[in-house]
């Protein structure tokens, strides 16, 4: 998957039991900046520049359900949904050639001057 890329098929399980994003998600590049909208909503900054930083990296199953299982979402859902939605990532991944899922990340570093 590419940040531009459709939404990964995963998702529809999501959906499926009632624990779906509303509306697509923003590729990594197009995550607003919340600390330049802090430092401009505050008066007391000027934002001097900005700086972007997206990566991906491969997820066997494994990998990927105990990354999800470190996100509050996934540690606060119900077991029986978060059970079903891991066999099905596992599903998902094991019809995959090689076994693996691409997570897009993203960081923002943003500079300010006092006003």
């Amino acid at each position: 998957m590419t940040p531009s890329s459709p939404r990964p098929k995963h998702t529809k399980v999501y959906e499926d039991i009632g624990e779906g994003h509303p509306g697509p998600w923003p590729a990594p590049e197009d995550q607003p900046d919340p600390i330049a909208a802090e430092f401009d909503a505050s008066g007391q900054f000027a934002v001097v520049g900005t700086r972007r930083y997206v990566w991906a990296l491969r997820y066997t199953a494994d990998e990927y359900i105990a990354l999800l299982d470190t996100f509050s979402g996934h540690i606060a859902m119900e077991p029986a949904k978060r059970e079903h939605l891991y066999q099905e990532v596992r599903r998902l991944l094991a019809a995959r050639p090689d076994g693996r899922l691409t997570r897009h990340w993203s960081a923002v570093l943003t500079i300010g001057r006092r006003l």
